[in-house]
């Protein structure tokens, strides 16, 4: 990978961006798009957009999200002990042990999500996974006044866990989810910029896609009716089901390091799917495919049925250990995604539509 688009995705990943608090890391996709687009800028709630050929035909919205899931200050007890809610979907069976950021006004407070000694557990009872309100944060605080002068309630907090090559190929970090969709749509504008392009390519960091009900974002629905477009294709990742505990017979066979996939069926337009596959085909990018997924969604849902119909189409990078952490992915997955997006850019025609013949 070039060495500046991997230090960009490094910082986007270190940045902490958590549902509803998204600015630092808009800041630092504005900064890095500013170099590739014709234009910049950002709405009431703070969705990032970058345009290249404004005056081109069709229309293309290239969305990736800008949030990750974290937690939120809910409560503080008299002896200074810190509870919490999620920001999005946070599974409480990982949370003990881990360190924590809070973001307060005016400055980081390190924490620690405390957990009971295992010898002090009460023997012969099955261990259980506790409840997201059992599980609490410890400042070091004496009690609740000292800890009320650190942080408040309503201060978001994300996990400390960093960004790390684990070897040339395969990386771990946590908001893989979704800042690889924010990496990997302005990646596509660079690539396209200089080069003979027709349509006009809207490439768009959305806020608040963790939080949403089923999994969908409210700011990709704000981005449809600042753009109007005429296609949208959503960059996102799924769940890499080849790692133990995970039933391919269920959940599908999605591997790591066979390239990028593309869903069909529901909310995936099949003349834009194809479109997709064919280019990938041409170009002999390896993707993989995946039907629409039972247990969640994308900005897709809520891009697809606006405006009378927004041909959609998702792209999604093979991830283990989704919604955690730590979760994986391998780089060259995510250049086969920026390498097709930037193909099928290119491969469309001045004036084109896609629609479904009758």
């Amino acid at each position: 990978m070039r060495n500046e688009s991997l230090a960009f995705l490094r910082k986007l990943l270190t940045t902490p961006s958590p549902s509803g608090y998204e600015s630092p890391g808009q800041k630092v996709w504005c900064e890095y798009a500013r170099r590739y687009a014709d234009e910049v800028h950002t709405d009431s709630y703070g969705n990032a957009i970058a345009i290249l050929n404004p005056q081109g035909d069709p229309k293309i919205l290239l969305d990736g999200h800008a949030d990750e899931i974290g937690l939120m200050i809910k409560h503080i007890d008299e002896k200074g002990f810190i509870y919490f809610q999620p920001i999005g979907g946070v599974d409480a069976a990982l949370l003990r042990g881990k360190r924590v950021n809070i973001h307060t006004a005016r400055r980081v407070v390190r924490g620690v999500i405390g957990a009971v000694a295992i010898h002090l557990q009460e023997k012969g009872k099955e261990p259980k996974v506790p409840k997201m309100h059992e599980c609490f944060i410890d400042i070091g605080a004496r009690n609740k006044d000292e800890a009320a002068q650190r942080v408040a309630v309503g201060d978001p907090i994300t996990f400390v866990d960093d960004f790390e090559m684990l070897d040339k190929n395969i990386a771990v970090a946590r908001a893989f989810d979704n800042r690889v969709g924010t990496w990997t749509v302005i990646e596509a504008l660079r690539l396209v910029r200089g080069r003979r392009c027709a349509p006009a390519v809207y490439a768009c960091s959305s806020i608040q896609e963790e939080v949403s009900r089923a999994a969908c974002g409210v700011g990709a629905v704000m981005n449809v009716f600042n753009i109007n477009p005429h296609a949208a294709v959503v960059v996102e990742t799924t769940q890499a089901t080849d790692s133990p505990g995970i039933d391919v017979k269920e959940h599908g066979e999605v591997k790591l390091s066979q390239g990028p996939t593309l869903s069909v069926g529901r909310e995936h337009h099949p003349v834009l799917v194809e479109r997709l596959r064919s280019v990938a085909r041409r170009k002999r990018i390896k993707i993989q495919i995946e039907t629409f997924s039972l247990t969640g969604g994308t900005n897709a849902i809520v891009i697809h049925n606006k405006q009378g119909g927004v041909p959609s189409a998702v792209l999604s990078v093979p991830s283990r250990y989704v919604h955690t952490t730590v979760e994986m992915i391998d780089l060259r997955d995510l250049e086969r995604a920026v390498t097709l997006l930037a193909a099928f850019l290119l491969d469309i025609r001045k004036g084109e539509r896609f629609k479904v013949k009758v």
